[in-house]
């Protein structure tokens, strides 16, 4: 079962991360107000200052430590591709540098109970806002509609990193404390199902204050719709992605910011959905692995030399990367957010951002054969990037190896992309039905370590014992 006792045992209910937003001084929009003690979860849906506290709690959960919905994806599921590296690994680091991960991980354990715990907040404000009468009807679609999507963002990290997980809907423990794994197209509809409700809940229009009129933290419609495009892409409906990413694209809402040092700071045009940062001192949980205090200092993080041989010397994106000479070797670094700390809040976490629309509807388009609209798609970003026009494709497979060089340059260090790319993708030249990308890529980076099955990470041990339900994924 995951480890909602153990991780909340502390809280009588969702209403104590009201409380705790009102003791970490939080801004005003992500602060709604609360009671001065704690209160039992029947009562948090009586009003609408403690339902949208409640809602509001679930952001500031994800955002109030390091964590898979804050910098865990980036560098961990980074470090297992072969995209980052490290000139001297941490012992916490080496398992997924090697994809040799102990079922005993602490990092993976930690991935697993915090979604779960998400989930189970999720769950309860679904539970407790459905139908509710008591909640001013369009704060109550509000409200539901950021829950069932914030469910199904973090049943797809895990569905993406595990494989086959249980699927929990309740906060019943009793029954939890049972659930087997099911199989991962079973949680995609259920994504699916939750990410349907929130359209049909949500509207356009942000959520925002006076204080923050242009923040774009909060899920609105067409956040939902830029992640049902990428769900669509990810199970192979090229129509629905193609539709939904130009429904995003199309809204007139998002524009790719022309200057890539505008593109991941907190008013970005491109940004679709932020999360804002709420740990003192700190905008970004990327800023601070990838981005040393000192300007001269050699950093933690690199990005490999593979993915360094594939950037264009005369790619703008090149300023995403931080180049520093130590010893007379070079150490380029992730660069994409520029502050390491700072008191103020300059830099959000990019969640969903308008360059992944183009790369999904450009993939879709070459799988629709439209070969024409995924060289133009692919163009857009190309032109951004200060990149020389491509003219056509002669072949889907040469259209799909443009794509992937863009993606991989596009969104390098974010959110565990090139990760879940590989293990989707079917293998250029497969060697046995079925082969993946993600073999023909690890066997030349990993050669000594990689297997198969490294591509799912174990279930962790501890939660094996909690639940003996849970069967272990091959190759652990």
């Amino acid at each position: 079962m995951p480890a909602y006792r153990s991780t909340y045992t502390r809280m009588v209910s969702v209403l104590l991360v009201a409380v705790l937003l009102l003791i970490c001084g939080c801004n005003k929009l992500l602060d709604a107000g609360g009671p001065p003690d704690k209160v039992i979860t029947p009562q948090v849906y009586t009003s609408d200052s403690l339902a949208q506290a409640a809602l509001i709690g679930i952001y500031y959960k994800m955002m109030e430590r390091f964590g898979p919905s804050n910098g865990y994806m980036s560098r961990y599921a980074g470090l297992a591709s072969g995209e980052l590296d490290r000139w001297s690994p941490l012992d916490q680091d080496q398992p997924f540098l090697s994809n040799t991960i102990p079922v005993d991980n602490n990092t993976v354990w930690e991935v697993w109970t915090l979604s779960y715990a998400y989930i189970y907040q999720c769950n309860d404000a679904i539970a407790g806002l459905t139908d509710n009468k008591a909640i001013t009807p369009s704060l109550r679609n509000q409200l539901l509609g950021e829950a069932h999507f914030l469910r199904a963002f973090n049943y797809f990290y895990l569905v993406n990193l595990f494989g086959d997980v249980p699927l929990v809907l309740t906060t019943d423990y009793t029954n939890n404390a049972k659930i087997p794994r099911i199989p991962v197209d079973a949680v995609y509809v259920q994504m699916m199902a939750d990410l349907q409700e929130a359209e049909n809940l949500l509207t356009d229009t942000y959520v925002t204050t006076p204080d923050f009129p242009d923040v774009r933290i909060r899920v609105n419609r067409l956040a939902v719709k830029a992640f049902q495009a990428r769900l669509y892409l990810y199970l192979g409906e090229w129509t629905n992605a193609a539709s939904a990413a130009t429904e995003v694209i199309q809204s007139g809402t998002y524009q790719l910011e022309t200057d890539l040092l505008k593109t991941f700071r907190y008013k970005s045009r491109e940004a679709i959905l932020q999360f804002m940062p709420v740990i003192d001192a700190y905008n970004t949980a990327e800023g601070f692995l990838f981005v040393p205090i000192s300007p001269t200092a050699r950093p933690a993080f690199i990005l490999s030399d593979s993915l360094m041989k594939k950037i264009d010397p005369i790619d703008k994106r090149r300023v995403w990367i931080r180049t520093v000479t130590s010893g007379g070797k070079p150490y380029n670094s992730p660069w994409k957010y520029k502050l390491n700390n700072s008191a103020s809040r300059e830099e959000y976490n990019m969640v969903l951002r308008l360059a992944e629309q183009y790369c999904i509807r450009a993939e879709a388009y070459a799988r629709l054969d439209r070969l024409a609209e995924a060289v133009s798609d692919l163009n857009t970003i190309r032109k951004r990037a200060g990149l020389p026009d491509l003219t056509h494709f002669t072949s889907q497979s040469q259209a799909l190896v443009a794509i992937e060089q863009e993606r991989r340059i596009e969104l390098f260090a974010e959110w565990g992309h090139r990760w879940f790319d590989l293990k989707r993708w079917p293998a250029y030249t497969a060697t046995v039905p079925g082969q993946k990308r993600i073999d023909e890529v690890m066997r030349v980076c990993r050669p000594d370590t990689w297997k198969t099955s490294a591509a799912l990470w174990p279930i962790p041990g501890v939660e094996r014992i909690r639940n003996p339900a849970l069967i272990q994924n091959e190759g652990y």
